[in-house]
Order: structure tokens, then C-alpha cells, then sequence
């Protein structure tokens, strides 16, 4: 692989250079083992974008015999806007690129089906905001459509599904890296492998091992050296302890990553966004704002409520000129309030 930039210091440099090969050896391993086809999971984030760069120099540099290469971005349709824009235009970056044209790439987008959507399940079946003992939201919007995906494609014991998964990121993200190390999965070499056997392909973490100082170096220096736009995305990121989620997340208790961005002039426009999560998750704690179980226990939010809420929805769509609901969706939760299922009984 290529030297990362001159301007590094020369520790960090030769850190990253390390870091670099290591990781394209695990790459170029998983190809000699018979994993020729790639799936490069990407969310737009800082470790799933130097993971895909890193997969897509290796296969060019080291002329990797790959017959094929699916890149998946998971759209869940409530991700924070500007996040959402940057990776769509980094994927429409990739397939303007005329060298990588050399790859066998195929670019995917995926979104929930209609009928699990978030604004569907909050305002048309009356699902109360996604919390810790009920996270609803992870499956229906990313973990479902994914692997809907990824069953189209992959090629059973040829597929390699390449994550940006890394030690460090999180005490639970350590703790399932861990457990699955001890259930077969590969650790060191610069990398983690493990075999699935549900979905008869190997998942592949070539960064596992990296700090996050590496992905940012990577990122800052290494990636634009090679023409990859993706040095602005600290700046996105507003400092690098930031981690990102959708703007809707109710699960944490305070958006920091939101506050941050709203925090800057040039996105100062989206703080109505997270007042408006705000808001919701005020309204819904009122036991007002839901119907009563037979055993008297807080169920669906009421029809009342849902209809106050996607009003406002939609005023807050036009106030921040963003689509934040489509309009089938609309149409659709309109259906489902005529539905009995999704009433004050329903099941």
C-alpha cells in the first residue's frame, strides 16, 4: 500500500503504515481462503468509511482476484441529515470514480419497508418512543433491511461481509467482540473473523484493532492522498469523541452528537429537529398521552396524541425545507389509524 502523507508526524506515520498493511494482509487472506465476493457494510460514519477505502485500495493495489463487491448503505430514514448527506455523496463520489470502475462494485442503498418505518410504528401503530427495555427501532430500521440484502447476494462460503467494527468503541461492542472470539471467531493479525453460520458467510472487522487516532489519520491524511473526499468529516463530526445515531434516537438520555452539530452556525437550521425529539419524548410520558391496558398498564400511544404529533410532523418538515417523512408513509399511518388492531385494544 501507498506511504500515508507526508505532513504526519513520523511516529504516527509509521503507526498507520503498520496499521495499513496489517490490515490489507487480512483482506488479501480472506480472498486466498476462497472469500471472493465482498459485502462492505457502510453507515457513513467515520470506521465504516475507512473501512470501505481501505477495502477498495486493497483489491486495487494488490490486484486481488475479487469477483464481486457490494457496498450496502443502511438509510433508515431518520438518520441526522447531515450525516445522511454525506454518505450518499460519498457513494455517488465512489461511482464517478474512473479507476475504481476497475472493480467488480456494485452500490446499494436499502431502506425499513413501509410498514416498519419509525414514523409508521410511533404514529400509525402507536409503538411508545424506543427505550432501553423496549428498542424496537435497531432491528426494524437497519439490522432487517441489511440482512434482507444480504440474503439477495450472498454467495454461501464465498462471501466476506466487511465491517468497521473496532475494539475500543464501546464496553458492550468489546464484550460481543469478545464472546464471539470465544465461540471460533480469529482475533489478531490485525483483524477479527468469524464465521456465520446462518448466513453461510465469514464476517471480517480489518480495523478492529485500529485506535481511533488511526481511523483519523487514515481518514485525514492516508484517504485524501488518494483522492477520497473524506478529510471534512472531523468537521462533521465536530470533534472525534462524537458518536452518531439517528436524530430521533429517544433511547439516550441527551443527544450530544445532535447538540454539537446544531451547535455550528452552518447547522444551527436543525435544532428544531431535536427539540422536536425533545417533545416527543415529553408528551409520550404522560400518562395522557396513552391508552390503558386490560391490566392497567400504559399501551399504545392514543390516536389523539399520534394525530397531534405527525401535525406537528409535518410543520416541521416545511420549517426545515427537509423531507422527514414521505408521503406514503403519511398515507399509510392514515390507513392504520381505521385499523382496530392498532386501537385502544388492539394486540
Amino acid at each position: 500500500m501507498g506511504k500515508p502523507d507526508h505532513k504526519l508526524p513520523r511516529e504516527h506515520r509509521l503507526r498507520l503504515t503498520t496499521r495499513v498493511q496489517e490490515s490489507a494482509r487480512a483482506l488479501a487472506t480472506a480472498v486466498e481462503r476462497g472469500f471472493n465476493h465482498w459485502i462492505l457494510t457502510f453507515s457513513g460514519g467515520k470506521d465504516s468509511t475507512a473501512t470501505l477505502i481501505l477495502a477498495l485500495e486493497t483489491a486495487l493495489e494488490k490486484q486481488l482476484p475479487i469477483q464481486r463487491i457490494d457496498v450496502v448503505y443502511s438509510d433508515t430514514l431518520i438518520e441526522i441529515p447531515v450525516i445522511q448527506q454525506h454518505a450518499i455523496h460519498f457513494l455517488e463520489f465512489l461511482a464517478g470514480v474512473e479507476r475504481l470502475r476497475q472493480l467488480p462494485m456494485h452500490l446499494h442503498i436499502v431502506r425499513p419497508a413501509l410498514e416498519e418505518r419509525f414514523w409508521v410504528c410511533l404514529l400509525g401503530k402507536g409503538y411508545p418512543p424506543p427505550h432501553q427495555r423496549f428498542r424496537w427501532c435497531t432491528r426494524r430500521l437497519k439490522i432487517e433491511p441489511v440482512e434482507a440484502q444480504l440474503r439477495d447476494i450472498i454467495r454461501p462460503n464465498r462471501t466476506g461481509i466487511v465491517t468497521g467494527v473496532r475494539f475500543g468503541e464501546s464496553v458492550e461492542r468489546d464484550r460481543q467482540l469478545r464472546a464471539s472470539c470465544r465461540r471460533g471467531g480469529e482475533c489478531g493479525q490485525g483483524a477479527w473473523l468469524q464465521y456465520s453460520t446462518r448466513l453461510q458467510a465469514v464476517y471480517l472487522a480489518p480495523i478492529a484493532y485500529w485506535q481511533a487516532c488511526d481511523v483519523w489519520d487514515f481518514l485525514n491524511f492516508w484517504a485524501p492522498g488518494r483522492g477520497y473526499p473524506v478529510n471534512l468529516l472531523e468537521d462533521i463530526y465536530n470533534g472525534r469523541d462524537t458518536r452518531f445515531g439517528c436524530w430521533m434516537c429517544t433511547v439516550v438520555r441527551q443527544d450530544k452528537a445532535m447538540a454539537k452539530i446544531v451547535g455550528r452556525h452552518e447547522w444551527a437550521h436543525l435544532r428544531p429537529l431535536m427539540d422536536f425529539r425533545d417533545r416527543i419524548l415529553s408528551i409520550t410520558q404522560s400518562a395522557r398521552s396513552r391508552y390503558l391496558r386490560p391490566d392497567g398498564k400504559p399501551g399504545r400511544l392514543s390516536l389523539e396524541t399520534r394525530r397531534q404529533l405527525l401535525d406537528e410532523l409535518l410543520r416541521l418538515q416545511d420549517t426545515v425545507g427537509i423531507c422527514l417523512i414521505e408521503e406514503d408513509e403519511v398515507q399509510y399511518i392514515r390507513t392504520l389509524w381505521a385499523n382496530p388492531q392498532y386501537g385502544p385494544y388492539g394486540r
